[in-house]
C-alpha cells in the first residue's frame, strides 16, 4: 500500500513538474530558435547576426545593468523597511490597525502604484504643488526631477511601496513560527542585551528563512514591465522594456533582437535560481 502510495505521488510530482516546465521549456526553445534566425516571419537559416546587434550596441548589457542596480535597491530599502517595522511594531501587527493597513498595499496591481507615484511626483503633481503653496519653490518647474529620471527613484520607490507591506508580513509570521520571542526570552535571562539578540539571533534568522521569498521578489523587480514604462526614464531602460520595445516596432529585423534579449534575461533568472539552491543545498 505504501508503494503504491510512494508511486502515485511520483507520478504526480512528475505530472506537475513536467506541466510547469514544458511551457517555460518551449517557449525558451523557441525565442532561441527565432534569435538564431531558424524560425520566423524573417527567417533564412542560422545566424548570430541579431546576438551581435544587441551585444555590439550595448543596450542589452546597460540595461541589465540598469535593471539589477534598480532591483537590488528597491529589494535592499524594503528589507530594511520591513524588518523595522517587524521587530518595532510587533504588538501593532499582532492585534493592532496596522495588521489591516499593511494588506492594503497589497491589492495595488503595478501599474495602479506606478500611477499613484507619477501624480505624486511629477513636476505638476501633489508633492509639488504643495511645495510651490508652502513656499519652498518659486515655480512648479523648479520642483525636482523624481520621475523619468536617470537613477530611477520613481522605479525604486514604486516597488518598495509594493514590497513593504509584503516582506513586513512575512518577517512577521517567520518570527512567530521560529519562536523568536522565546529566543529572546533566553537571551536576556543569559545576560545579552536587545541589540546583541537583534544583531546575532533575530536578523539572520529572518532573513536566511526568507531569503527564498527575497530572491524571488529581486526577480520579479528585475522583469517588471509596468512601473518603469510609466515612470522610467527613455534613456535608461529596463531590460522588460527593451524587449517589448523591440517586439513593437514597425521594423520586423528588431524581433529577432527582442527574442534574443528575452533569452538572456531568462538564462540570467535561470543562473541566480541555480546558483541560490546550489549555495542553499551546500549548506544543509
Amino acid at each position: 500500500m505504501s508503494i503504491t502510495k510512494k508511486t502515485t505521488g511520483f507520478y504526480w510530482r512528475f505530472l506537475f513538474l513536467l506541466l510547469a516546465a514544458l511551457p517555460v521549456a518551449g517557449g525558451l526553445m523557441y525565442g532561441l530558435a527565432n534569435s538564431f534566425g531558424l524560425t520566423g516571419v524573417l527567417a533564412t537559416g542560422f545566424t548570430l547576426e541579431h546576438w551581435r546587434q544587441i551585444l555590439g550596441s550595448g543596450a542589452l548589457l546597460h540595461s541589465l545593468a540598469y535593471s539589477i542596480y534598480i532591483a537590488l535597491v528597491a529589494i535592499s530599502i524594503a528589507t530594511a523597511l520591513a524588518l523595522f517595522l517587524s521587530l518595532y511594531f510587533k504588538k501593532s501587527l499582532d492585534q493592532g490597525a496596522l495588521s489591516y493597513l499593511l494588506f492594503l498595499p497589497l491589492t495595488i496591481p503595478a501599474m495602479i502604484m506606478g500611477f499613484l507615484v507619477f501624480e505624486l511626483l511629477t513636476k505638476s503633481g501633489l508633492l509639488s504643488r504643495i511645495a510651490y503653496q508652502a513656499g519652498w519653490i518659486v515655480d512648479l518647474q523648479d520642483f525636482p526631477n523624481l520621475v523619468h529620471d536617470s537613477l530611477g527613484f520613481g522605479i525604486i520607490l514604486a516597488h518598495v511601496g509594493m514590497a513593504v507591506p509584503f516582506l513586513t508580513l512575512l518577517f512577521h509570521v517567520i518570527y512567530q513560527e521560529q519562536d523568536l520571542h522565546k529566543l529572546k526570552a533566553v537571551s536576556e535571562n543569559l545576560g545579552a542585551g536587545k541589540s546583541y539578540f537583534l544583531q546575532h539571533v533575530a536578523l539572520p534568522i529572518l532573513l536566511k528563512t526568507a531569503a527564498p521569498n527575497l530572491l524571488l521578489y529581486f526577480i520579479f523587480i528585475l522583469g517588471s514591465y509596468e512601473i518603469p514604462l510609466l515612470i522610467g526614464s527613455q534613456q535608461h531602460q529596463m531590460v522588460a522594456v527593451l524587449a517589448v520595445q523591440k517586439f513593437q516596432r514597425f521594423n520586423l529585423l528588431d524581433i529577432p533582437q527582442g527574442y534574443a534579449i528575452s533569452v538572456a534575461f531568462t538564462g540570467l533568472v535561470l543562473l541566480l535560481l541555480l546558483l541560490f539552491f546550489k549555495n542553499v543545498r551546500r549548506h544543509v
